[in-house]
C-alpha cells in the first residue's frame, strides 16, 4: 500500500498537468489590485441570464470579469502565459476585431455544440478588460448575453456602452 502511494504521489508531482495554470489563476493575482475592478458572477445572478426575456439556449455558470482602469494592464509575462494557455488548451480564436475605439479578441473552448469556455480580450484606450464565461453558450446569442463584441459593444455586459451611437 506504501508503495503504491508513492508511485501515484510521484505521478501527480511528475505529471506537468498537476503544475499547469489556467486562466482565470493568471489573472487571480490581479483582482486585489488598486484600480482593477473584479466582478464574479454565479448562481442566483447568473439567472438573469439564463431567465432572459428574449429565448436563449445558452447556459451560463460562471461569469468572471476582471477590468484595468488608466491604461492599466497585466504583465508581458503574464500575456504571454495566457496566449500559452489559449495555445495548449486548445481556445479557437472566434473574434478579432480592432478599430479606433476598441480591440477585442474572443477565444472559445467548444464542446460539441456549445461553447464551455469563452475568453475575451477586450482594450480600450482608457481601460483594459478580461471576460471569462463557462457553461453551455451559443456563439450566436453571446449578444443576448450582453457580449456583443461584434457590432463594437461589449461592455453591455457591465451596464456601459461604447462611445458610438447605434
Amino acid at each position: 500500500m506504501l508503495k503504491l502511494s508513492i508511485i501515484i504521489f510521484s505521478f501527480v508531482l511528475s505529471n506537468p498537468i498537476g503544475a499547469q495554470k489556467n486562466i482565470d489563476q493568471v489573472l487571480r493575482k490581479y483582482k486585489n489590485d488598486e484600480g482593477v475592478v473584479n466582478m464574479n458572477f454565479t448562481g442566483e445572478v447568473l439567472k438573469k441570464f439564463n431567465e432572459s426575456k428574449e429565448k436563449i439556449m445558452s447556459t451560463v455558470d460562471n461569469v468572471d470579469i476582471v477590468m484595468f482602469k488608466s491604461k492599466e494592464d497585466i504583465s508581458t509575462s503574464d500575456k504571454l502565459k495566457i496566449k500559452e494557455l489559449i495555445t495548449r488548451e486548445k481556445y479557437d480564436l472566434l473574434v478579432d476585431v480592432k478599430n479606433k475605439d476598441q480591440k477585442v479578441k474572443l477565444y472559445a473552448k467548444e464542446n460539441g455544440n456549445f461553447l464551455n469556455h469563452v475568453f475575451a480580450q477586450v482594450s480600450y484606450e482608457d481601460m483594459n478588460i478580461y471576460f471569462m464565461l463557462s457553461g453551455n453558450i451559443i456563439f450566436e446569442e453571446l449578444a443576448k448575453l450582453g457580449m456583443d463584441f461584434q457590432s463594437a459593444d461589449g461592455l453591455k455586459v457591465l451596464g456601459k456602452s461604447s462611445n458610438k451611437s447605434k
